[in-house]
Parts: C-alpha cells; structure tokens; sequence
C-alpha cells in the first residue's frame, strides 16, 4: 500500500511539474520524509495529508482515498462531519434537533455508516454547521460558506427570526426595510 501511495504521489507532483524541494516548502514538511514518502518507505500520517493535499493542489478527500485512509465517500463525509462539529463546538443533540434529525442517526453517520444523507439532510446539516454542502461531500477543500443574499433568503418561505416564523407580511416588511437602509446610506455616502 506504502508503494502505491508513493507512486501515486510522485505522479501526482510530477504531473504539476513541482519539485519535492517544492513541495516539502508548501506542506512545511521535511524533504527528507517526502522522499519516503514517495519512495513507499514510509506510510503518511492521516494529519500530514491535508498540508500535503494543499500543497499539490489535490482535494483533500482524494489524498486521504489514495493513502488509505477512505475507502467511500461516507467516510470522509463521517471524518468532516464530525471534525467542524467539534471545532464548533456542537453537541450531536443539539445539532440533531436543529436538523431534525436524530441523535443516533448523526452518531452512525460520524461513525462512517454505509446509509448517506440526502442532498436535502446534508445542506441542513452543512448550514447549521455553517460549511458547504460540498464541502461536508467532499466535492471542494474550503468549508466557508458563501455570502447569503438576503434578498434570496427574505423570498424563502420557511424563514425565521430567532425561532419565531415569520409571517408573509413580516418578511415584505424586513426586505422593504434593508431596501431602505441601503437608500439610504448609499445617498449619505454620496454627498
């Protein structure tokens, strides 16, 4: 496993025509330890991969699926789920009821289930957690959400304020309410 990984890394970084002295600087890893590495003389800890990953421009989830470490989407899905959970500070309960979702249905899915959310589940999750969808996927390497757009989330009907719906009236209310705000500095920045 150790050889193919290297193989593959070594292709990976020839391919970017990039030196190992290249990217040993990128990943602040040692020249030395890269050169094991690609020579399969040395099997990669999991925590080096994202550096590594970076540094040659791969998505992470492809560099941990080459090493060894995933052998599905579902696990790396379980891997990011859980790891913004915990950098956020988040209980399962607490993520569970703000999803609608189980306790014990996040806990086997951080546990690397077979059984995937759906598209639906997975941006819930992904907007509690305030990450993309695609980054909880594995389809991108950046967890920041995009900018929402008022605008686009006031037209929503489900929408809420601090837990409380708001009604149809409340939210042409809001939207004629920032439209003003927004007239109204805009004017006060141009005299």
């Amino acid at each position: 496993m150790n050889e193919e990984f290297g193989s593959w890394l070594r292709r990976q970084r020839k391919e970017r025509k990039l030196t190992l002295r290249t990217v040993a600087a990128r990943s602040k890893m040692g020249i030395g330890h890269l050169s094991l590495l690609e020579n399969g003389k040395r099997k990669p800890k999991a925590e080096s991969l994202s550096p590594l990953a970076l540094a040659l421009g791969i998505p992470y989830g492809e560099m941990l699926r080459a090493a060894g470490y995933l052998d599905s989407h579902s696990l790396l899905f379980a891997h990011r789920l859980r790891s913004i959970r915990l950098e956020r500070q988040i209980d399962i309960p607490d993520l569970a009821a703000a999803c609608g979702l189980s306790p014990k249905t996040i806990e086997r899915w951080e546990s690397g289930a077979s059984q995937f959310p759906s598209r639906q589940t997975v941006e819930r999750l992904a907007a509690h957690l305030q990450v993309t969808a695609d980054y909880l996927l594995g389809f991108a390497d950046r967890p920041e959400a995009t900018a929402l757009d008022l605008g686009v989330l006031l037209e929503q009907e489900n929408i809420s304020y601090n837990g409380t719906p708001l009604t149809p009236e409340q939210r042409d209310f809001v939207h004629d309410l920032v439209r003003k705000v927004l007239d109204l500095s805009s004017s006060g920045s141009s005299r």
